[in-house]
């Protein structure tokens, strides 16, 4: 203790701790006697000196401790083993009858820890001494970390991947014979606590595995199909249990990995390639010949043979449909709107191989799709799958979309003055229900159609109606020309209708915004726009939906009337 400045050493003297008791002290009486980061270097000098003097003290003392027992004031404690010169210089490998050979972990800390147990055993004082909590754990797991690395790096590292019991039971006795302090009280098995820490901590680890995609390459698939029940055998038990999924196979159309799924919609016959016409917009735009390529025989959870499948295999897709149409089984239901838009996303290419597939006719379709998906009958799913066709990574096209079609709203009114359609003054708010009516009947006279519309009905008829009072919106949906999406207005109330299906209704402060609603229809159901507003749509398409047409396929009415619209904005 010579060595020691002068501050030390009056500390040590006001704790009375003298040469003897120094030798005892641990890391956490250092901080205690020395606090604060200024005393680093003390502490530090000072548990160099501890360490020293610890080792010097056991290499004088090792032989008469070696072989022989030592009885402190409790006859239970064992022998002052290991049986080497010194304890700290125990083996620490264990050797079993057939490789691999496993080492006890140790560490500088664990090592003064034992160092000091050994120097407390030689006075008797050892009764009360532990090793505390954070350096068994340490111990544990690192031993357990090395045995598992050393058996997987050995010869019989092929066969088998981690310890037996034998070996762990080995082990746990090597370790309480290396660190005699955490024996147990039982003579018999002095080893089984560390033994239930090694074997727990062994339960718990995970070997690392590769990562693989969503549909494991496993040879042919084991899948059987029953053209006579249409029932459907898989390995997935919870897709082959229900009662109502119909599998449609084409072998033309479906790969071999992708050649089950699950269907809502029973079908009698599929033919095995699809039609070489498809229904799609007069104008097809970018989005729409996407479609028209997808446009293959298919279920709500069958994509197309060109479709790639990225996130979700089909049978993953077949238990998402399973999962949305349980949301909706239930009498009343109301889905939460996260969870229904989550599964939507994850449904999506299989989706929209069901609904572009022409193996129904247009006016039966929208019957079909809300059958099989109910939860577009709410206008929000509708509008979300609107963003999903056009733009699926924006999350904020919704928004996008209504503020373009506030600005064209604006520029509409003056458009309409400049081709006499319209007459000021006008509502300062375009939002409001006078606006929009006027809005909806001049729409269709500044962007006309070369094609008429039916006979006693006017073309603003295709895009909305006004209830008189008395009226039955169901009467006039079935004696309706058109199958097409429509409002019902009945100066309180907006009823949305497909064909002479009455879908949703539209809150008063949103009946400004019921074309959106209507485009949202056309683009979900995958509708062809009537030949009378086709122009107007179109126009909407482009402007407002920002979904481009090609030249190659935009009529001379389409280009007339955006050259116009184009000439006047410029303006």
């Amino acid at each position: 203790m010579d060595s020691f400045d002068d501050s030390t050493l009056s500390v040590l003297e006001a704790a009375s701790v003298d040469e003897e008791a120094l030798k005892g002290l641990s890391r956490d009486d250092l901080k205690d006697l020395f606090p604060g980061p200024g005393n680093f270097l003390r502490r530090k000098k000072i548990w160099e000196f501890i360490s020293q003097n610890c080792e010097n003290t056991m290499d004088q003392d090792g032989s008469s401790c070696s072989g022989c027992e030592i009885m402190p004031s409790t006859s239970s404690m064992p022998q002052c083993l290991p049986q080497t010169s010194t304890p700290v210089s125990a083996e620490k490998t264990m050797k079993m009858p057939d490789p691999p050979e496993y080492v006890v972990y140790t560490d500088s800390e664990l090592d003064m820890v034992r160092s000091e147990y050994f120097a407390l055993l030689r006075n008797g004082k050892e009764k009360n001494f532990k090793m505390s909590k954070e350096l068994c754990c340490r111990l544990i797991r690192n031993t357990i970390t090395s045995m598992v690395a050393i058996l997987r790096a050995s010869p019989m590292g092929k066969e088998v991947t981690y310890p037996s019991k034998l070996e762990m039971r080995a082990m746990s006795q090597k370790i309480v014979e290396y660190y005699p302090m955490l024996r147990d009280s039982d003579a018999n098995m002095p080893y089984l606590t560390i033994y239930t820490k090694m074997y727990k901590r062994l339960q718990n680890m995970r070997s690392p595995r590769k990562r693989q995609c969503s549909i494991p390459k496993r040879g042919a698939a084991k899948t059987l199909f029953s053209a006579d029940n249409q029932n459907i055998e898989t390995d997935f038990t919870d897709t082959s249990s229900c009662s109502d999924t119909v599998v449609l196979e084409s072998s033309d159309d479906i790969s071999e990995d992708n050649s089950s799924a699950a269907s809502p919609l029973p079908a009698p016959s599929v033919p095995k390639k699809p039609k070489s016409s498809t229904k799609t917009s007069p104008l097809p735009s970018k989005s729409a010949s996407c479609s028209t390529h997808r446009t293959m025989v298919a279920s709500p959870t069958m994509p197309a043979n060109n479709v790639d499948v990225g996130q979700d295999s089909l049978k993953m897709q077949a238990r998402h449909y399973k999962t949305l149409s349980n949301m909706y089984n239930k009498p009343n239901a109301k889905p939460n709107q996260n969870d229904v838009a989550q599964i939507l996303d994850l449904e999506f290419e299989a989706r929209r191989a069901f609904v572009d597939a022409d193996i129904t006719r247009e006016e039966d379709r929208p019957a079909k799709i809300f059958e099989a998906y109910p939860c577009f009958k709410d206008v929000r799913n509708a509008m979300d799958e609107l963003r999903r066709i056009v733009d699926g990574t924006n999350s904020r096209y919704i928004e996008e979309v209504k503020g373009r079609w506030t600005e064209f709203c604006t520029k509409v009114q003056f458009y309409g003055v400049w081709k006499k359609v319209l007459k000021p003054p006008f509502s300062l708010d375009v939002h409001s229900v006078d606006f929009t009516l006027a809005l909806f009947n001049a729409l269709p006279s500044l962007f006309p159609s070369t094609v008429s519309p039916p006979k006693n009905f006017a073309s603003c008829e295709a895009l909305i109606h006004i209830l008189k009072s008395g009226d039955d919106p169901t009467l006039y949906l079935k004696k309706r020309p058109l199958s097409s999406p429509v409002l019902l207005f009945d100066g309180s109330t907006t009823i949305v209708a497909v064909g002479n299906v009455p879908v949703t209704t539209l809150p008063q402060e949103d009946f400004s915004e019921g074309m959106l609603v209507l485009m949202a229809y056309y683009y979900t159901l995958h509708l062809t726009y009537p030949k009378c507003v086709a122009t107007l749509l179109s126009v909407i398409q482009t402007e407002v939906i920002a979904d481009t047409i090609h030249d190659k396929d935009a009529t001379s009415a389409y280009k007339k009337a955006m050259a116009d619209w184009r000439s006047f904005i410029e303006k």
